[in-house]
């Protein structure tokens, strides 16, 4: 019935087409009033009052337009005249109503709380508008109320409108906007024609003098509601543009968000508000799953608390350096968080950066790893070994168990790495490496020092006899082939030996002691091991000073030459000098060369004496009263490592000597080396006129191979043949072979080491043609006369002679 009144006084007492016009104005205003509502919920300023002011006016404004055009809806065959105070009490009630209504919706802590008490003032607003503007009326009759339904009509209004702002808490949806405005004229409307329904009229009544006719009550609703379409238009207008504005920034932010590698998450009250693409990849899912989800579910149990305190609003910036961030997976992955308040839709919120740390970890174990192993092998390098033997060490005094220390360096390591090139060397290392880890324990430290040097620390060593059989088993090992690309290769391995605490008693002598050890099993002999002794150390020791002092020799002029005639067999002259060097030491005396030329050539002061010695001989030769040759030997090492072609033409250009007077001698481990290059430098020195001698022939390998491919201008033969004639029928053979194939070579030949008048004499009936030895002249110092010398040699080879015949 109560319904069935109502709509009986919608369709039979109201005009239907002012009645539509009442619906658009009411549909327009309430959402127009919403989307300012929407924008004042998006900004947390001071400002936002002023969205919520403008939408409390256009709804006042609204209501009270739409209250006015009903009216005019109404009884159109009376004439209706309005009360202009009332009128404009209705329109004040309309307003204020509507102000206090939105303010204590907004300033409510409570939501359901501003929700009952905003519905509840928009309600009781609305209904007083409608009763003032109703009181307003002047027509001819009396109005009376039917009070149910003027009950009725309240009742329904204020659960409307509750139902209005309970629905009103995000209303950035356009879906919940179009909801929101119509629980909001439904309201509206129910407060009116519920209200209408309650009316009813006694004709007969004048109205009063103060009144406005309708039609200006009509002029002043339709500047009301061109107002409210305006304002209407322009909230619209300046809706869209914030919005897009909006969703610009968020498209640029979430853009920007994705290119970062860091994982970026915005929250708001610890929930997860948005998060880019880094942080979808880092959780292993993507980005839209974790929105609405507590950030702290993402974070290690053991670090939630930190990082809860880290997004707390009151704090500006915060930061946990490292914390573990747990993905879907359940895994940890380490991570360092940043934390700072922003400003998210207008809202608070919390941006929450987390790098991830995984890969700075990693590179920081590989720097760590580098800076303490050998990059080829991956053994630990001499910084780790330090760090462990000093640990081994330490153990050691704790417990009163030896430490032994193995230091061992390859065999022929160096022919091989230069007949296989470096690639192949570092094969050969990798798996010299393989094998000594698997003849280790694990308690056992083995680390590269060098080149071809391993160092081995053996941790509780009973007896030194563990350190021994340790030794011959690497020993053992590393004499076995090595297959490196199909070629097979031999080395060994010396290994010196020294032990803790009795060979020395911290890291720095243990180890002194080691190598010491190792240069005494490679001076004694190579493929084997030695245990330090005192003695060794002595002994390396004086070794070291002399190997110091001789680098200094030449600069010091320390070195003399000596010059040992070579004279004609047949006529006694003497044809030229060999130049032999001498080193006289300050403190030692004369030095034998046998005893430092070998440690010259093992360190490389070989390649500055024999500069030395080849210039003294160019420039003595040159002032010599009698044109004679001068022979100067060349160590291999010097051959090996010097561009030897033009030291020998700086010498022969520095002294003036004419070529052909100067004559190198090289031995034929210079030939076994590298044929091709020592042909090329031998060809080279050649070309200026200087003669080549092979010395020491016969004691090489292929001697007739490096005959061949050379044409040496001199051989002379070893001493060591010499000593056996008249002694050995096959040494004899040998000597007479040698200086016949010289001769069919078209070369002359040189016989050194001769001392006795029995091997001179042999000599000569042989066709030597030169001879050199102790009987007919022992090294010398020259003075630059060599007439004396060569009348003495002819005499002693002629009393020689004679004395034999």
């Amino acid at each position: 019935v109560f319904m069935l009144r109502v709509i009986g006084c919608i369709t039979r007492e109201h005009d239907l087409r002012l009645i539509g016009l009442a619906a658009c104005l009411c549909a327009l205003a309430c959402y127009t009033t919403l989307s300012l509502l929407a924008a004042s919920q998006t900004i947390k300023s001071r400002s936002s009052w002023i969205w919520l002011g403008a939408a409390a006016c256009v709804f006042g404004c609204g209501v009270w337009s739409l209250h006015f055009v009903a009216m005019l809806a109404f009884m159109p065959d009376l004439p209706i005249a309005y009360s202009v105070p009332k009128t404009v009490a209705s329109f004040m009630v309309a307003m204020t109503g509507t102000i206090l209504a939105f303010s204590a919706w907004r300033l409510s802590s409570d939501r359901l709380l501003g929700s009952v008490l905003g519905g509840t003032l928009l309600g009781l607003a609305v209904g007083f508008m409608h009763y003032c503007g109703i009181a307003a009326m002047r027509v001819p009759g009396r109005i009376t109320f039917d009070k149910a339904y003027v009950v009725a009509s309240i009742v329904v209004g204020v659960a409307f409108a509750i139902l209005a702002l309970a629905r009103s808490a995000n209303l950035s949806w356009l879906r919940r906007r179009f909801e929101v405005s119509g629980w909001l004229a439904l309201s509206v409307c129910s407060v009116h024609f519920t209200g209408m329904a309650a009316l009813s009229l006694d004709v007969g009544r004048v109205a009063d003098k103060a009144e406005i006719g309708s039609g200006w009550l009509a002029i002043t609703v339709g500047s009301v509601s061109l107002t409210i379409l305006l304002v209407s238009l322009c909230a619209t207008m300046m809706e869209q543009h914030l919005a897009g504005r909006t969703i610009q920034e968020l498209k640029r932010m979430r853009m920007l968000g994705d290119i970062s590698r860091e994982v970026l998450i915005i929250c708001r009250a610890g929930i997860v508000l948005e998060i880019n693409a880094a942080g979808g990849r880092m959780f292993g899912a993507f980005p839209t799953l974790f929105v609405g989800r507590e950030i702290l579910e993402l974070i290690a149990e053991p670090d939630r608390a930190s990082v809860q305190q880290a997004i707390q609003l009151s704090s500006e910036q915060a930061r946990c350096d490292e914390i573990k961030a747990r993905t879907l997976t359940g895994k940890l992955v380490e991570v360092e968080l940043s934390s700072n308040t922003i400003d998210y839709k207008g809202v608070p919120a919390r941006v929450v950066m987390l790098r991830d740390l995984s890969d700075r970890k990693r590179d920081e174990a590989r720097i760590r790893h580098l800076a303490h192993h050998d990059p080829l092998t991956d053994l630990p390098n001499r910084f780790l070994l330090q760090e462990r033997l000093t640990h081994a060490l330490a153990t050691a005094t704790e417990t009163e168990c030896a430490t032994a220390l193995l230091y061992l360096d390859l065999d022929r390591f160096k022919p091989v790495n230069d007949l296989l090139g470096h690639a192949g060397g570092d094969m050969l290392l990798v798996q010299v490496a393989d094998r000594l880890r698997a003849e280790l324990r694990s308690v056992d430290t083995l680390a590269r020092v060098g080149g071809d040097e391993f160092v081995i620390v053996m941790s509780d060593v009973g007896q030194p006899e563990k350190a021994a059989h340790l030794a011959s088993r690497i020993i053992e090992v590393l004499n076995r082939p090595f297959d490196i690309d199909g070629s097979y290769v031999e080395i060994g391995a010396s290994i010196g030996i020294a032990l803790y605490p009795g060979d020395g008693d911290c890291t720095d002598s243990l180890v002194h002691a080691a190598d010491t050890a190792l240069y005494r099993a490679k001076t004694e002999r190579r493929g084997t091991f030695r245990f330090f002794e005192r003695a060794m150390d002595e002994h390396l020791q004086a070794r070291r000073a002399l190997e110091q002092d001789l680098r200094h020799a030449a600069d010091r002029d320390q070195l003399v030459l000596h010059y040992q005639p070579l004279v004609d067999c047949s006529t006694g002259e003497v044809d030229g000098f060999e130049a032999l060097v001498r080193w006289n030491h300050p403190q030692r005396g004369f030095i034998a060369p046998g005893e430092f030329i070998p440690l010259a050539e093992e360190t490389g002061a070989i390649m500055r004496i024999g500069e030395w010695v080849l210039n003294t001989a160019c420039a003595a030769a040159k002032g010599w009263d009698k044109p004679c040759c001068i022979a100067v030997n060349v160590s291999p090492v010097q051959f090996r490592h010097s561009d030897l072609p033009e030291i020998v033409s700086a010498a022969l250009a520095r002294s003036g000597l004419p070529g052909h007077r100067l004559e190198i001698e090289i031995t034929e481990g210079i030939l076994m080396e590298d044929i091709r290059r020592a042909i090329s430098v031998l060809s080279a020195i050649r070309a200026m006129g200087v003669r080549i001698a092979l010395d020491d022939f016969g004691t090489g390998y292929s001697s007739l191979s490096y005959l061949r491919s050379f044409k040496f201008d001199k051989l002379q033969i070893d001493k060591s043949f010499i000593n056996e004639l008249g002694l050995s029928k096959d040494a004899d053979m040998i000597v007479r072979t040698i200086i016949g194939l010289a001769h069919n070579l078209g070369m002359s030949i040189v016989a050194e080491g001769v001392e006795t008048p029995q091997q001179l004499s042999m000599i000569r009936e042989h066709m030597c043609d030169q001879v050199q030895g102790y009987l007919l002249g022992r090294p010398m110092q020259m003075d630059g006369s060599i007439r004396s010398i060569t009348g003495r040699s002819q005499r002693m080879l002629l009393e020689t002679l004679g004395n034999a015949a």
